[in-house]
């Protein structure tokens, strides 16, 4: 039984593991979008300042090249929370699996030592008996 339960403790621990990695690249996601964001707003304020058509334009295309890497980013962060989600299911799966081991040891345990004071009640019984015979 402990065997089993050592086992599925590991597979618990490899699953928290792999649910921190999907949050930590989620979150590394949406901090390249927030970066992103900033940049854009930061490329918008210089834009304003400038008066050259050319370098308008280069911004423009700064700009979509912005967008585009946005989107693509966002197309990643929703590929990453599906990856989370699944992850999370997995860690709860091998979460209750333990947990139900681990009250099936201790309801083994209860019944074990519940057997154990039966023997014990029945042997002082068969002692005091024996004595009074």
């Amino acid at each position: 039984m402990q065997k089993a339960l050592d086992y599925r403790e590991m597979l618990k621990r490899k699953a928290e593991a792999e649910l921190g990695k999907a949050v930590s690249e989620e979150t590394k996601i949406k901090d390249t979008l927030e970066l992103v964001a900033r940049e854009r707003v930061q490329t918008i304020q210089y834009a304003d300042t400038l008066n050259d058509l050319s370098s308008l334009a280069k911004m423009n295309q700064y700009l979509l090249a912005l967008d585009s890497k946005k989107e693509m980013l966002l197309e990643q962060l929703a590929e990453a929370k599906l990856v989370t989600e699944q992850k999370r299911k997995l860690m709860q799966e091998a979460l209750n699996k333990v947990r139900a081991l681990e009250k099936l040891r201790d309801s083994q345990q209860a019944e074990w030592k519940k057997q154990m004071q039966k023997a014990e009640a029945k042997e002082v019984d068969d002692i005091i008996n024996s004595r009074y015979r």
